[in-house]
């Protein structure tokens, strides 16, 4: 299948997120450390984090991966399941977590992977699919939807707003 090279310059944002004492944290991640995701995690296993550390990467302004790691296990959602079939990031971000797919499995806006990555933080697979399909929020609203309701808002907008 033939897809896209995601180039520093397709990367919208990226981020790690973690939170510590009950406090959510944040720091930009360079574009060049984020469009390999193996580089990616290798960054986030570098923090501390209560039920995780959390890596947030927006692409062409078309889709967002989430990431997930606990140092035991690697998380993944994809907003948009049709990007596997456009951009070798979403490709990698399948591949981490052995996802299954062919062409035509998914609808556009279908999001895939892991959806219940933020049930610890009381946000339920079927929310985090509803957000990611709503057709009236652009991916970098609905990831700002997804991050204010774990309570990480403050620092999602702290680092997005940069």
């Amino acid at each position: 299948m033939a897809t896209d090279q995601v180039r520093t310059e397709d990367l919208d944002y990226s981020a790690i997120l973690w939170r510590e004492d009950g406090v959510w944290n944040s720091i930009p991640v360079p574009a060049q450390h984020a469009i390999v995701l193996d580089d990616l995690l290798a960054l986030c296993k570098q923090y501390p984090g209560e039920g995780g550390v959390y890596a947030a990467v927006g692409v062409g302004e078309e889709f967002f991966i989430l990431l997930r790691n606990d140092n035991q296990k690697t998380e993944v959602v994809i907003s948009d399941g049709a990007a596997l079939l456009d951009w070798d990031i979403a490709e990698d971000a399948a591949d981490l977590i052995e996802l299954d797919w062919q062409e035509g499995d998914f609808e556009e806006f279908e999001a895939v992977g892991d959806l219940n990555l933020f049930s610890n933080f009381g946000l339920k697979s079927q929310d985090l699919s509803m957000i990611c399909e709503n057709p009236d929020l652009e991916p970098d609203q609905q990831i700002s939807e997804i991050f204010k309701r774990i309570g990480a808002e403050f620092a999602w907008q702290k680092i997005h707003n940069q």
